[in-house]
């Protein structure tokens, strides 16, 4: 359960933020996203003034990025409804939300080139939210795996497991012992793009460090990965859920 929102004032404006305090954050720190909002964080023992002193001192700097992620309120949650947009494999699709029959559960997907048809409880169509998010993650487990087999393939090295979760700071990731991890919201994404993340994490399966090395099997693997990145970064505020 996430914490409440804290407020303020910041040069007369209402803020809402998030603090998070933790005994392995050494020094506070302030974030700024779509997704988050404001979060301040702050070692453990920390005096709880220092968020206000940190507002203020950062004040011009937050106020553009409160302003040019809209977040001044909190996280900016989007709505979903019958009608609403949403990526899915780069491509738009628009929601139509059914009901089961009262009593059933789970839910049911179609997917066709132009809309996403989610069948759930009654109950759960005002906020249909958690299931859009326990679809993708489906979708992640059936594609993801697929695509690290096609590029395992290309550099003969095989992850020891493929895990798909919610990752907040990279869209995938190699562990030493061979897991490779991504995050479920890469279903928004083209498969172009989805591929150019799982050719970077395969190429990690041999070396596990961004040297020169790496980098020129992952050129020679996926000339085009940088292309990915590049659509991730421009558009990363469309694969918040």
């Amino acid at each position: 359960m996430k914490a409440p929102l804290s407020r303020t004032l910041l040069k007369g404006r209402t803020l809402r933020y998030s603090l998070r305090r933790d005994r392995r954050t050494r020094r506070p720190g302030l974030e700024v996203s779509r997704r988050d909002g404001l979060v301040v964080s702050l070692p453990a023992r920390a005096r709880e003034e220092m968020v206000h002193e940190m507002l203020h001192q950062w004040s011009d700097w937050l106020i553009k990025k409160l302003d040019e992620y809209d977040c001044w309120d909190g996280p900016c949650v989007r709505e979903y409804a019958t009608g609403s947009r949403i990526l899915i494999l780069g491509r738009p699709r628009r929601l139509k939300l059914k009901a089961l029959a009262a009593g059933a559960r789970g839910y049911k997907a179609e997917l066709d080139d132009e809309h996403l048809v989610l069948a759930m409880a009654p109950e759960r169509i005002l906020d249909p939210r958690p299931v859009l998010e326990q679809y993708l993650r489906s979708l992640a487990r059936d594609h993801l795996p697929k695509r690290t087999e096609h590029w395992a393939a290309r550099v003969e090295r095989w992850p020891s497991r493929v895990i798909v979760g919610e990752r907040t700071t990279r869209w995938g990731s190699c562990s030493p012992s061979g897991t490779l991890s991504y995050c479920y919201r890469l279903m928004m994404a083209p498969p172009d793009v989805i591929d150019s993340i799982v050719a970077h994490e395969v190429c990690h399966l041999r070396h596990l460090d961004h040297s020169k090395r790496f980098w020129r099997l992952l050129d020679e693997v996926y000339p085009h990965h940088r292309r990915g990145r590049d659509w991730l970064n421009e558009h990363e505020d469309d694969l918040i859920l």
